[in-house]
């Protein structure tokens, strides 16, 4: 049991190490290291039964609180956490009290088990203050590191139990016997779950890409769609407003101070709209100077007044040399709408209102639309020139 536990955990760092060489994440090394610390262990545990106890008893089993260090800094790495400083002396402890002299198996085993107990369980916490994880590899993460934590627990508190741990030498004790078992179906449950995390942020990552605008960093008309979909399928009470904003005479600045200013002029009305819209707002690049924004459980006046205040605290923002100020279309949508293709359309035409009654304005369009072909249940008829 003890060379299938080496084996496993040979495995799984060998293959996290090629990962994090590839990929670069940090959380990827620090498990990899994390199983090598338990292959060191299972390496020098055999030296045990030649009567070496600092090396193979006091080492060995120090190699397993280190081991759960990686594994906390790995899963901290993973949610984006900073682990406090605090946590890398733990292993450190627990090898200072292990090798204090004339230690009998049940004192060792209880200073050891406590520490892999309160690592593991800290792990799991790391991951039940972390919503956004809720894929299905990463709730098996944290079960595991919940049931492996609890299992230490018992572990430790049972350290003084008659036929627990009878000769550290031999693996006796039928606790021992036990621990080999669990750490082979820990093993194998932490290295399908890491391999499933990193299977479903690749997924993240090549969908985002994908809905992207590469020069804001932004949505782009594929990701705000989408978006925009899901969020009028939960929208509730209040339902909310379309802004379609429009850079007036973007042409212009373009010609007069080239491509590369108005490529700074757009990422400076990306940063600009990111600050100032709500943080439940979906904002996206629809292609050009063409920008949408939705905000949600905002009404047609309410909407008005905030494109207002985009309009006006724009233009202080850029400053006069970039003659690129905002023309935006207002539209609103109820609880229940079925789809964005009619808002759309009619915040289209306050688009063009605010452009005819001189730019650098809101506008609101026609709210009966008859005569209006809609061409698709999310086609964005934006046809207004700079």
């Amino acid at each position: 049991m003890m060379w299938l536990t080496d084996g496993i955990a040979f495995v799984a760092a060998t293959f996290l190490f090629i990962e994090w060489r590839t990929l670069h994440e940090r959380f990827l090394l620090s498990f990899a290291l994390g199983f090598l610390c338990i292959v060191v262990g299972c390496s020098l545990a055999p030296l045990r039964e030649a009567g070496s106890f600092y090396i193979g008893i006091w080492l060995s089993n120090s190699m397993l609180p280190l081991a759960h260090l990686c594994f906390l800094h790995g899963t901290a790495a993973f949610v984006g956490h900073r682990l406090a400083r605090a946590w890398f002396f733990v292993p450190a402890l627990c090898s200072g009290l292990m090798a204090m002299p004339h230690m009998d198996a049940q004192t060792l085993s209880l200073f050891n088990a406590g520490c892999v107990a309160v690592l593991s369980l800290s792990t799991a916490g790391v991951l039940l203050g972390e919503r956004r994880t809720n894929g299905s590899e990463t709730q098996m993460l944290l079960c595991t590191f919940l049931f492996h934590g609890g299992f230490y627990a018992v572990k430790a508190l049972s350290a003084f139990a008659p036929g627990a741990f009878v000769n550290l030498y031999h693996y006796s004790g039928t606790m021992i016997v036990i621990s080999l078992f669990e750490g082979v179906l820990v093993e194998v449950a932490l290295a399908m779950s890491i391999a499933g995390a990193l299977r479903r942020r690749r997924e993240h990552r090549v969908t985002r890409l994908a809905e992207s605008d590469p020069l804001t960093g932004l949505l782009n008309r594929r990701g705000f769609e989408a978006q925009a979909k899901s969020l009028l399928a939960k929208a509730g009470k209040g339902g909310g407003a379309l802004l379609l904003i429009d850079v007036d005479h973007f042409k212009t600045v373009n010609d007069s101070f080239g491509h590369q200013e108005g490529d700074r002029l757009l990422v400076a009305l990306a940063r600009y709209l990111q600050l100032e819209t709500p943080v439940d707002a979906v904002i996206g690049r629809l292609g050009g100077d063409e920008f949408a924004v939705i905000l949600p459980r905002l009404d047609e006046a309410a909407a008005l007044q905030f494109a207002q205040g985009l309009c006006s605290g724009f233009g202080r923002r850029v400053g006069p040399q970039h003659c690129g100020t905002l023309s935006i279309g207002c539209a609103s949508f109820g609880a229940g709408t079925g789809n964005l293709s009619e808002v759309h359309l009619q915040a289209d035409r306050g688009l063009y209102d605010a452009k005819s009654k001189g730019r650098n304005r809101p506008g609101l369009g026609p709210q009966n639309l008859r005569g209006y072909e809609d061409e698709g249940p999310f086609f964005f008829p934006f046809a207004a020139a700079g």
